[in-house]
């Protein structure tokens, strides 16, 4: 007859899952102290075939959806909500810009592609 293994975890691996929580919780915390959300601007930078064609403070936008379909003939929406913005009723095949989600902090970025059109976001300095 084949004996039953059963699955039983010691000091040991609870000293180790422990271990993790406790680096997990740290990093989550020194996170949260060292994110300071710009206080003067935050600044969105859209560009569409490597040119600047506007530029947001998104500390001072209020929410809203615009289009750079009429003033740039480029099929690709934004929308601005709480301080962020994103890819919205983009034109081409895959979305992945519209998956980007929204964006806030400075460094982050979104490209579309297909339609030549990124958004950047800067600080204070932009």
């Amino acid at each position: 007859m084949e004996k039953k293994q059963s699955f039983a975890l010691g000091k040991k691996d609870w000293a180790v899952i422990g271990a993790l929580l406790l680096l997990a919780a740290g990093c989550w915390i020194a996170y949260r102290l060292a994110y300071q959300p710009p206080k003067e601007q935050n600044l969105a930078v859209i560009m569409v075939d490597g040119k600047e064609v506007m530029r947001l403070n998104l500390l001072e936008e209020e929410d809203h959806i615009f289009s750079l379909q009429e003033d740039y003939g480029v099929p690709v929406s934004f929308q601005i909500e709480n301080h962020k913005i994103r890819f919205v009723q983009v034109t081409c095949p895959d979305h992945i810009c519209e998956n980007a989600g929204f964006l806030s902090m400075e460094g982050q970025s979104a490209v579309c592609m297909p339609n030549r059109t990124s958004l950047s976001i800067y600080g204070e300095a932009g």
